[in-house]
């Protein structure tokens, strides 16, 4: 027997390496809920700073094994273990230790910091990304083709994108600076102060241009075919994380108001004794400065691509609409109630701007095309006045009956011919309030006249105070635009030369109804050219013999006059005829 192996070689012993021994030794009593819960809050702090993903919440099937395989050991040990015999504490009880000091508990303050940290540096890899990415690849002469885009649009894509980088890569390294020696007086409002004057510089030219950035990028992707087969292999890549280009650019967009926030709630959590209080709150409002300043630079700037559209869309406009201090408001449809403009009941359409009020008459689409108007298309609105806002000095509200709807007037008092002028109009546009829409022209009178009581400039009258008159507005116009055609149509009295040459091709016989249009000049040419066609045949019978300066010529004796059928001129005939 003395021959035999040692029992202590046979002896299944565990050797505990997995994550749950790096959990907290302090001993959970049963029926304790204060132990309980300080046991199970120091375990979950653990486990959220372990930065490996070896827990025991991914390794249940290695600890069924483990289990497994310690019942199988316990059923072949028949020995006893000499540890326990002599009363030594077991191995496998290490959990009973005291328990080893812990790192310095993470204020709230700090883990906002860590927050904004963590999020920036996300924000700065994301623009590495964008940059090393795409831009250097779309540039990139030595590839095969060349550069995949033009420079032009690729300054239209990517824009001030290389000056955010880097001003966002000072803030990261400023912020990591302060995290690696945290101290609960450190001033992280300062960090934001004294990049405020390059945020305002770098970020409104970039988020006013952001749409014409997505259009640049899908009409390139459209047209495009080696831009399109970049954007696929790129948005495969691991770092783009499958997003595609216009999804990593709107990230600037959206960064801004995600730090304001993120200061916000640093703010609630420092002390109002605190340096870092005061910091925050100015770093608050110098972001917000920046934010509106972009708002404020955007709606100018689609004001001014507003103001392009118009010019192109007006015939006459005058030069000095288009103008760097002008800025567009907005727009109403309305019907004239008076013929100062043109006509009663005319289309009009008022372009409000920052300075000026422009009048135009809406143009009816036409029903037909033209060989002329496909050549030459005609403008939707054709100018009639500009005023100028200084001029107006008086906004009137009709009041609201059954008959007067969304009516108001405008009198304004020109200073060249020093009297005043009234403009009367009924609003036509369904998205527009009569009321928002004279308090919006009120304020910008004002505006222009240096005026802070914007209210002294509306009145409310009665439509008969005005001798304003609604009724009846839309059928008048209508049947007077069809007289207007008509006319135009049958009217000889602007052209007779038009009408002497296209007479002296025409049949000799004309009823007496389609010349009485005709002056005694025109009359009398018309009757000399008739005359000499047919010296033969008798007119006693014409409808021309009572025409003035038309000779009558008596019948030949024995030969009855014969009836001839006369022709007769229609408004599409004369419109091919020129007149």
């Amino acid at each position: 027997m003395e021959a035999c192996a040692d029992e202590s070689m046979y002896l299944f012993q565990r050797v505990d390496n997995t994550p749950s021994s790096r959990l907290s030794t302090t001993p959970y009593l049963p029926g304790s809920r204060l132990g309980k819960r300080k046991w199970l809050k120091e375990n979950l702090a653990q486990l959220a700073n372990d930065a490996d993903l070896d827990s025991p919440l991914y390794r249940n099937k290695r600890h069924s094994s483990e289990h497994l395989l310690s019942m199988s050991a316990s059923l072949l040990d028949v020995t006893s273990d000499t540890s326990m015999v002599f009363g030594d504490t077991p191995k496998s009880c290490d959990i009973l230790t005291p328990a080893q000091p812990q790192a310095a508990k993470v204020t709230a303050r700090q883990q906002v910091v860590m927050e904004l940290l963590q999020t920036e540096s996300n924000y700065v890899d994301i623009l590495h990304t964008v940059l090393t990415v795409f831009k250097e690849g779309i540039e990139d002469p030595n590839q095969r083709g060349g550069a995949l885009l033009s420079s032009t649009d690729v300054k239209h894509i990517f824009g001030t994108i290389p000056s955010i980088y880097q001003l966002h890569a000072k803030i990261r390294e400023d912020l990591t600076a302060i995290v690696n020696n945290w101290r609960e007086d450190h001033c992280v409002g300062e960090v934001i102060l004294k990049h405020a004057e390059e945020l305002v510089k770098a970020y409104p030219p970039f988020v006013n241009f952001f749409e014409k950035t997505k259009a640049t990028i899908d009409e390139c992707d459209r047209t495009n075919q080696r831009f399109h087969a970049f954007l696929m292999k790129c948005r495969s890549r691991p770092e783009c994380g499958r997003q595609t280009l216009s999804e990593l650019l709107i990230r600037p967009v959206q960064r801004l108001p995600s730090v304001v926030l993120l200061l916000s709630d640093l703010r609630k959590r420092t002390s109002k004794t605190s340096d870092d209080h005061t910091a925050l709150e100015k770093a608050i409002n110098a972001l917000n400065e920046v934010l509106t300043h972009i708002n404020e630079d955007k709606r100018k700037t689609d004001g001014q691509v507003v103001m392009f559209d118009i010019v192109n869309d007006i015939d006459n406009c005058p030069a000095n609409l288009l103008s760097s201090h002008r800025n567009f408001v907005t727009r109403v449809d309305v019907v004239a109630l008076s013929d100062i403009l043109g006509g009663k009941g005319d289309h009009i359409s008022l372009f409000l701007f920052s300075d000026s009020l422009e009048i135009c008459k809406r143009r009816a689409k036409a029903s037909f095309k033209s060989p002329a108007t496909v050549k030459t298309p005609q403008k939707a609105y054709k100018h009639i006045e500009m005023c100028p806002l200084a001029s107006i000095r008086r906004v009137v509200d009709i009041t609201e009956t059954e008959d007067c709807k969304n009516v108001f007037a405008l009198i304004c008092r020109n200073s060249a011919e020093g009297r005043e002028k009234l403009y009367s109009f009924a609003i036509t546009s369904e998205d527009v309030q009569k009321e928002e829409f004279l308090k919006t022209l009120c304020k910008s009178v004002a505006n222009t006249v240096c005026k802070a009581d914007y209210e002294n400039l509306l009145a409310a009258l009665d439509a008969e105070f005005l001798d304003i008159d609604t009724h009846n507005l839309y059928k008048p116009q209508a049947l007077k635009r069809f007289g207007k055609r008509v006319s135009r149509a049958f009217s000889f009295n602007k052209t007779p030369k038009k009408l002497r040459r296209a007479i002296s091709n025409m049949s000799p016989f004309v009823r007496e109804n389609s010349m009485h249009h005709l002056t005694p000049n025109v009359r009398k040419d018309v009757g000399m050219r008739m005359a000499t066609a047919d010296s033969s045949e008798s007119l006693q019978e014409s409808p021309i013999s009572g025409i003035a300066g038309t000779p009558s010529r008596p019948g030949i004796p024995g030969t009855p006059s014969r009836p001839r059928q006369i022709p007769v001129i229609d408004a599409e005939q004369a419109s091919k005829m020129g007149f």
